[in-house]
């Protein structure tokens, strides 16, 4: 029975600490697909201009093809469509971005290409689906709408090259649409980064005496860690890793459920001591100390910092 509970535990807190980081994901990816989605839009709206075509005409042809028959009905419709989905195809990017830790998407150059690489997946799996098998047979009453609307004479042929040429330019902007994408994915996940920097700087900062501050996602996994200017580095980064494993912090949030949250972890060795806590609702924090170091002080100066941080992050 106390292994089941036990499995049971550990199952929900995997599922949370999951749950935390997809809804980080599909909330940088939905703003970063928004954004980009109504720049394209912007894009497009400049081709139609210089190519002489009415201001909206990509929109009205979608919209018309969905049943409307006001263009103006149908370009609103269509545009509307088109920020939901460029929307929910950036969540769904998201997701994939931040918990795909191969993608490392915080090099910007990196990021864009890979959301380049995207555009051409959303261009292949719903763009040219969607002007084949809904555009293209609406034709007519494309033709018929836009001639009324228009006041001018229209030919089926011209307005299906129209269309012909329209879907090859969606590469281009498809691409466009992909590489502002992974930038903005990519700057979300550098000032994500940055505050996890400037969390050091306020941890370092709290006593002299402190050596390692290490500060790791929910799942255990390092986001930074660095040592005091100046001080001996006494593990190497894999002993530094695998000293962290041997915490056993994931097994006490595990039973968190009858023993009540962990506070912290206190080892002391001959040369150092070594702090394990949570810190904030996302990070695991731990730090190596002078062994002369009070470590009770500067856990107190850790939680009042740790307060001001949930604070401002309201």
């Amino acid at each position: 029975m106390l292994s089941l509970a036990k499995d049971r535990n550990m199952n929900s807190n995997k599922k949370r600490n999951e749950l935390m980081v997809t809804f980080k994901g599909v909330k940088y990816g939905a703003f970063a697909g928004f954004i980009a989605t109504w720049s394209i839009s912007s894009v497009i709206a400049v081709t139609e201009l210089l190519l002489g075509l009415s201001m909206g005409t990509f929109y009205s042809i979608i919209g018309i093809s969905l049943g409307a028959y006001s263009t103006m009905t149908a370009a609103s419709i269509a545009f509307g469509l088109h920020l939901l989905i460029g929307t929910m195809i950036g969540a769904v990017f998201g997701i994939i971005g931040i918990r795909w830790k191969k993608l490392r998407m915080l090099n910007p150059y990196k990021s864009a290409l890979v959301g380049m690489g995207a555009g051409i997946v959303v261009w292949l799996v719903l763009f040219l689906p969607i002007t084949l098998f809904l555009v293209q047979p609406a034709i007519n009453s494309i033709t018929t709408i836009l001639a009324m609307e228009s006041q001018r004479a229209l030919v089926s042929e011209d307005i299906n090259q129209s269309i012909t040429n329209i879907t090859l330019a969606a590469i281009g902007f498809h691409l466009i649409w992909g590489a502002i994408f992974g930038f903005i994915i990519s700057s979300l996940l550098r000032i994500r980064l940055f505050g996890i920097k400037q969390h050091y700087k306020d941890i370092v900062n709290i006593d002299p005496n402190i050596r390692l501050v290490t500060i790791c996602d929910s799942e255990g996994n390092m986001m930074y860690s660095r040592h005091r200017q100046g001080v001996e580095n006494l593990l190497t980064p894999e002993e530094s890793r695998k000293s962290l494993e041997m915490t056993g912090w994931k097994v006490r949030s595990d039973l968190s459920d009858k023993i009540g949250k962990g506070r912290y972890v206190i080892a002391e060795y001959e040369w150092i001591k070594r702090i394990t806590m949570p810190f904030g609702d996302d990070y695991l924090l731990y730090l190596t100390t002078e062994i002369r170091a009070d470590h009770l002080d500067i856990i107190n100066r850790i939680r009042r910092l740790e307060a001001g941080l949930k604070y401002s992050s309201k």
